[in-house]
């Protein structure tokens, strides 16, 4: 074993550059650039959730009716976009509103609010 001696102003250098280097890769770290994409759905997610194939699901993005990033050449998706598709897609059971009666009516018969 080795004894090495220095100076305390030295030591207090040198330990004050570790810290610096430390909190750079802690800052630069993978799991710190993942965190705003931890809330992010991916596509097989989102394909069980709504019980859609690839292929619908990239229907939907085609037609812009679902929004997405794309990070890392993977296409992700907020929580809130498979709420909004569900709530949207939902058949009202006893609709007891005329715009719900309309709603159901569009959405068996496939076609848009705007009469297409």
């Amino acid at each position: 074993m080795e004894i090495i001696t220095m100076e305390s102003a030295a030591y207090k250098d040198i330990v004050g550059r570790i810290e610096e280097i430390a909190s750079h890769v802690r800052k630069h770290s993978p799991e710190k650039r993942d965190c705003g994409t931890a809330g992010l759905l991916d596509g097989s997610e989102v394909m069980r959730l709504l019980s859609i194939s690839r292929r619908t699901l990239q229907r939907l993005r085609d037609e812009r009716r679902i929004r997405y990033a794309i990070i890392r050449g993977s296409c992700r998706y907020p929580p809130d976009e498979v709420e909004r598709i569900i709530r949207e897609n939902v058949i009202k059971a006893s609709p007891e509103k005329l715009e719900e009666l309309k709603h159901n009516y569009l959405l068996r018969t496939g076609r848009k609010p705007d009469g297409t």
